[in-house]
């Protein structure tokens, strides 16, 4: 079972040991590395855009819309490079009889971690180069936060 959703995931060109295979996080493992190879392919590929832009212009690019307008043609040009991913490991999520509100959570925790990924790349960037960043009213109590639990 674990050969075929991988072969979902990767393609069937993708050839996986047996060791591999038994192994009980190998799953998450394989769905971790392509999130993690399709956010830096991103990030390679627009980080002017995403380094100027506010964190919050990657959301409607994984989504791929936007409440109140449309998309720019960058956010449009993310949208197509993410979506093929996304529908290829939610398709390897996904349970023959879930509901819709179930495929939904699913797909709502994905894009979620497909956002945070980027946005910590886009932080990670800012915070190793120097860039400076105009905090304005969110700035208060930023020096206040403290992490919850670990990983």
């Amino acid at each position: 079972m674990i050969r075929k959703i991988f072969s979902k995931i990767l393609g069937k060109s993708e050839k996986f040991k047996k060791k591999e295979s038994d192994d009980v996080v190998a799953f998450a493992r394989t769905i971790e590395k392509v999130m993690d190879e399709t956010c830096l392919t991103i990030f390679k590929r627009y980080n002017e855009i995403l380094l100027a832009e506010s964190n919050v212009y990657i959301v409607p690019a994984v989504w791929g819309a936007l409440k109140d307008g449309d998309l720019t043609a960058t956010q449009k040009e993310i949208h197509s490079s993410i979506f093929p991913v996304i529908t290829k490991i939610l398709e390897s999520l996904y349970q023959e009889n879930m509901s819709d509100s179930q495929r939904f959570a699913i797909g709502y925790l994905v894009r979620g971690l497909f956002i945070s990924k980027i946005i910590y790349m886009i932080e990670f960037y800012k915070n190793l180069s120097g860039i400076q960043v105009e905090l304005g009213e969110h700035a208060s109590g930023l020096e206040d936060i403290e992490t919850w639990g670990h990983a």
